[in-house]
This record gives structure tokens, C-alpha cells and sequence, in this order.
């Protein structure tokens, strides 16, 4: 995985893009744990579809300092 086509954004965008999605899924379980009673279910959804986009974005950030080395 060559970045050098890739604007150097692109891994700058995706590192803060880990840091915002890791906090939206703490704040997630947090409020599961803390038991919002209705909205248990929303959290739920959210802290799953979160967790993924987050899984997706440290890959790809694992892979490029993969490339790199």
C-alpha cells in the first residue's frame, strides 16, 4: 500500500476520525451501563455501528504503518 498517491490528509482525517469514534463509543457504553431505560436500544445500535467504523479506521491506519516499515 504505496500512499504516495494518496493526499496526506487522508491519514491525518482518519486518525482523528479513530479518536472521535473511539470516544462516541465509550460515551456509548457508558450510558448503556449507567441505563438510559428507552433509549438502551439506541445506544446499543450506535455503539455497534461506531465500533465497526472504528475497527475500519485503525485497519486502515495499521496497514499504512504496515506499508511504511
Amino acid at each position: 500500500m504505496d500512499d504516495s498517491g494518496m493526499p496526506r490528509f487522508r491519514r491525518i482525517w482518519s486518525t482523528i476520525q479513530v479518536g472521535v469514534l473511539a470516544g462516541a463509543v465509550v460515551f456509548c457504553v457508558v450510558m448503556l451501563v449507567i441505563g438510559q431505560g428507552e433509549l438502551d436500544r439506541v445506544y446499543a445500535v450506535a455503539a455497534v455501528f461506531f465500533g465497526l467504523a472504528l475497527v475500519g479506521h485503525a485497519t486502515y491506519l495499521w496497514l499504512l504503518a504496515r506499508a511504511r516499515r
